[in-house]
């Protein structure tokens, strides 16, 4: 008897820490983030299902979770809606002035957009709740939101990366006031099958062989000098892209490496190749047509003197030589798989409302407005991977005909910094630039007109790009 009894507290003892250990954990979550629900629980009747009026007699206050973490709960007001919004803690750096100077100082602050934060939004006019957001990422445009049913009985998701919709309206067998007070690990589970989170989630340790990458070549671009049309061959010999002959290089630039936009992206890809075989890629196979176009057409026309899709042509094959060099084996780029294509997403919010997502257009590409949330995706769900983008452009023939020009293509990496905010890097005509100086300098107000099209190539630490002391100097 005494035995079984010594097993019923034992076993009472665990259900009891168990119910603890379950509290706590709800505090945090797979995204390493502060979690509020606990304290939403206690000021639910007041701050979530009190009149606005009642709501602007509460003043803002600090709350802490059960593992100490702070919050601050407040009213904020804009002309239709108002929020009630709980967000934790965290230090801000602010540049001080005194009668010293200027110094750095650390302020608390409790920014409704960090990772933690949760907000409640409702009608000014009627009182009803419209949605509540759960901030999770490093990169306050990515955050999950849930909004009532059309018949106020069931809810639905919404995941949002930077205005595009991964997730919209996706039904859930749940009453919204659930997201009162639901954890953040509690919606995980909850959505677990109907949100795609791989989407956003970084992979830490997945980006060191780009970062290697990134900073190999920061370390070179000095050696860089951009020339028109130019490239390296195999034997890292000076050459015409257009012609594969040589070409001549200028005695003030036999200290450089001289390069084109397109010959730029083969210098990154040697650097992977040549470790591996020996050798740089070979000019030829590099400048077949991977495109088939009308030969009456206006764009066939073009292409008889003139290749029209050469980045195009020269980055698909370039990512299905480097793929063939690191698989050992010969991989041709119609059977390399090495097109990014996919379309995870549904709609894009904007200025005019909800728009359809263009998504991938073959041998085209993505609008150029795309390009960072799908870079986002793409670095989480393929974190060992660059890529290489040809960029389409708008021009006209001399004849005022308008064709579409694959001339320019870059590098880029996107990746999760340590603390898990995302970050890309762009190596374009033999310079650096971050992706929205980038994309902004080709959109100039004309984003229908320039598509970028992404091709992949796994980033590797063993990366030796070529050196100027191995250009000819004839």
């Amino acid at each position: 008897m005494e035995r079984i009894l010594s097993l019923t507290k034992r076993l009472s003892l665990l259900f009891a820490m168990a119910l603890c250990g379950g509290a706590l954990f709800a505090e945090w979550n797979s995204f390493d983030i502060p979690d509020s629900a606990e304290i939403r629980r206690k000021i639910s009747r007041e701050w979530f299902e009190g009149s606005l009026e009642s709501i602007r007699s509460l003043n803002s206050e600090i709350r802490e979770n059960q593992i100490g973490s702070q919050f601050q709960v407040r009213l904020e007001e804009q002309q239709e809606v108002f929020f009630t919004i709980v967000a934790p803690k965290s230090q801000m750096k602010v540049d001080v002035y005194d009668s010293k100077g200027m110094h750095s100082s650390t302020e608390d602050s409790y920014n409704m957009e960090s990772p933690g934060s949760w907000l409640l939004v409702r009608s000014k006019k009627s009182g009803e709740p419209i949605l509540a957001r759960y901030y999770f990422a490093k990169d306050s445009e990515v955050y999950v939101q849930f909004r009532p049913s059309q018949n106020q009985k069931s809810s639905l998701a919404d995941l949002v990366i930077f205005d595009n919709y991964a997730a919209r309206g996706v039904p859930l067998g749940v009453p919204f006031e659930k997201f009162y007070t639901a954890s953040f690990s509690e919606i995980q589970a909850l959505t677990k099958d109907n949100i795609p989170w791989k989407y956003v989630q970084p992979r830490k340790g997945f980006y060191d062989d780009a970062l290697v990458m990134i900073q190999t070549i920061r370390e070179n671009l000095g050696n860089i000098a951009y020339v028109d049309d130019a490239a390296y061959n195999e034997e890292g010999k000076p050459v015409s892209i257009r012609t594969g002959k040589p070409r001549y290089v200028p005695e003030n630039l036999r200290g450089s490496i001289s390069l084109s936009s397109p010959g730029f992206v083969k210098w990154i890809c040697d650097g992977l190749v040549e470790p591996l075989a020996g050798s740089y890629l070979k000019m030829r196979p590099l400048v077949q047509k991977t495109v088939q176009v009308n030969p009456t057409g206006s764009q066939g026309i073009l292409e008889s003197g003139y290749n029209a899709n050469l980045s195009l042509d020269w980055t698909r094959n370039l990512a299905a030589a480097v793929l063939s060099v690191q698989n050992r084996k010969t991989i041709l780029y119609k059977d390399s798989g090495v097109d990014v294509d996919i379309e995870p997403f549904a709609v894009k919010w904007t200025d005019k409302g909800f728009q359809s997502s263009a998504g991938y257009i073959a041998n085209t590409g993505y609008k150029i407005q795309y390009i960072k949330p799908l870079l986002y995706v793409l670095a989480t769900t393929n974190p060992q991977y660059f890529y290489l983008a040809a960029i389409r452009q708008t021009g006209k023939t001399a004849d005022g005909v308008e064709v579409k020009v694959f001339n320019d293509a870059a590098a880029i990496f996107p990746y999760f910094d340590s603390e898990g905010k995302f970050k890309a890097v762009v190596f374009y005509d033999g310079s650096e630039h971050s992706l929205q100086y980038f994309l902004d300098s080709f959109a100039n107000g004309r984003t229908n007109d320039f598509f970028i099209h992404l091709t992949r190539v796994k980033a590797s630490s063993k990366f030796y790009p070529q050196e100027p002391a191995k250009e000819s100097k004839k």
